[in-house]
């Protein structure tokens, strides 16, 4: 099901936090988890506005045990999206480290239109199967 789908712009960017926190909050994701996965959207976001070609389009989806937001861009893509700390001293670049440990997962699909990433978070009280 789709709770939210946004144009992502630079002028979006803080409404769109306030949007998915309030979104992310209805399914019953509070406290820590609930920070930790709008803090992750909102730098796959701010990723889009600075490296991603300016705008995109943001997916917050939920299905019976998962919430998972798609933030896509239409910048050049990359083969090889890094996903780590930079050197000590070294200023920015730690968006998608940061999105991928406060998390359940990170899937990051880059290709010549573009970059989706995915941040997911289990849903408090669902059994997962399995």
């Amino acid at each position: 099901m789709t709770l939210l789908s946004e144009s992502i712009t630079e002028v979006a960017v803080t409404r769109l936090r306030h949007a998915v926190a309030a979104a992310s909050g209805a399914t019953g994701l509070a406290g820590d988890p609930l920070e930790d996965f709008v803090l992750a959207v909102h730098e796959l976001v701010t990723n889009v506005v600075r490296h991603g070609g300016g705008s995109g389009r943001l997916r917050l989806l939920r299905d019976a045990a998962t919430l998972s937001c798609q933030v896509i861009d239409h910048g050049p893509g990359t083969e090889d999206v890094p996903i780590a700390l930079p050197r000590p001293g070294t200023p920015g670049h730690r968006g998608l480290w940061l999105a991928q440990q406060l998390t359940d997962s990170l899937v990051i699909d880059s290709g010549p239109d573009g970059t989706t990433a995915t941040v997911t978070a289990r849903l408090p009280g669902v059994q997962s199967s399995g």
